[in-house]
């Protein structure tokens, strides 16, 4: 998801930070603009003299304080207050931003959408919009696909289960197209979601090891979509070159006070974003019938490759992998109910019980059942 977001900022040349999913490493990066260079010179008096500066630093602040409180709101699922001043045209307009960066960034990278990775990414994508009524792949019907509508009602029981909820903005609808991307390449271990966007790479394929890990790690940057994370980060920028301003008029440095909103604000702010996409993921997989024991199996498996990697927890993007787990696996009774209360998986377990069906896992990059 950051990914994206990067590129959509740096375009606009605002304050922008990428990061894998993994939390192995990160990168926190920004854009200053000099608001001063070197002394005024002879004769010439500063624009504002001090008490005036005051004034205005203080009014602007008020103002811009006001229009702060008057954009939170409690964020779905956690209850967390955050700060959203993005209209639902421009988040539509994310979509096509994020599109056109992917394209360019990864060009000659992205797989035919007829490859047999891209069919699985496709597949497993299609499974979990539909089951909870999100929308359709692009360049198919408007509506589920008979295959899906047989297998997911979205009118069924389990869209009205309590625990069983996920959020809904304007832009998450049954009308929504989503783009899917498989970009091929082994040493970029990630995948990243944007309003009506799954973008996948081969790299991580490994680590997620089969069909269902897959939809742990699909489910997750859904997630990120269905809870307006790139529209929340993409509100705080506009609130950049205010407080930049700001700050300047309040004689405050502004490398110092940089670093301590990164350490302070950013970075926390990242981490609670992911751990709210791990819950609302865990649901999305758990209502397509996929296994939600996958996603923690998916992140301990992700452990093994950060062994030695030893960022302390206030300089990461993402929490340690480790409390992710933890995390994950209190949430599994619930996400067990989810799954075993909708008719359909209930049906698919039964004719695992009866011996009609096995449970079968594909592994995505070589397409062997096992």
């Amino acid at each position: 998801m950051s990914t994206v977001l990067t590129h959509a900022l740096r375009r606009s040349g605002l304050w922008f930070r990428r990061a894998s999913p993994s939390g192995r490493s990160f990168e926190v990066a920004a854009r200053h603009v000099r608001l001063y260079s070197g002394p005024l010179r002879p004769n010439k008096k500063p624009l504002l003299d001090k008490n005036s500066g005051t004034i205005l630093g203080v009014t602007a602040g008020l103002l811009l304080g006001g229009f702060y409180v008057s954009h939170l709101e409690n964020a779905p699922e956690t209850g967390r207050r955050r700060f959203m001043a993005v209209s639902k045209q421009q988040e539509d307009f994310l979509r096509q931003q994020a599109l056109q960066d992917t394209l360019r960034q990864f060009q000659g990278r992205i797989l035919p959408i007829h490859h047999p990775l891209t069919q699985e990414v496709r597949r497993i994508t299609r499974r979990i919009i539909t089951a909870s009524n999100l929308g359709y792949l692009e360049g198919e019907a408007t509506h589920a696909d008979p295959e899906s509508t047989a297998l997911f009602d979205p009118w069924a029981e389990i869209m009205h289960m309590p625990g069983s909820e996920i959020p809904r903005s304007p832009t998450m609808h049954p009308e929504k197209e989503w783009t899917v991307l498989v970009v091929d390449d082994r040493n970029f271990v990630n995948a990243f979601a944007a309003p009506g966007l799954v973008c996948v790479s081969t790299g991580i394929m490994p680590v997620a090891k089969n069909e269902e890990g897959l939809a742990a790690v699909i489910g997750h940057e859904i997630g990120h979509v269905a809870m307006r994370h790139s529209a929340e980060q993409l509100s705080q920028s506009k609130l950049l070159f205010p407080v930049m301003g700001l700050l300047a008029l309040l004689g405050v440095d502004f490398g110092i006070s940089s670093v301590l909103a990164n350490l302070l604000h950013s970075l926390p702010h990242s981490r609670a974003l992911e751990t709210e996409a791990d819950i609302v993921g865990l649901k999305l997989m758990s209502r397509a019938c996929y296994d939600p024991g996958a996603a923690p199996r998916f992140f301990e498996d992700m452990s093994r490759l950060e062994e030695g990697n030893n960022i302390p927890t206030f300089l990461r993007t993402h929490p340690q992998t480790s409390e992710r787990i933890a995390h994950l696996k209190t949430l599994l009774p619930e996400s067990y109910n989810i799954y075993q209360s909708n008719p359909e998986c209930a049906k698919l377990e039964d004719m695992r019980r009866r011996g009609y069906i096995k449970r079968v896992s594909r592994d995505v990059r070589t397409g062997a059942v096992f």
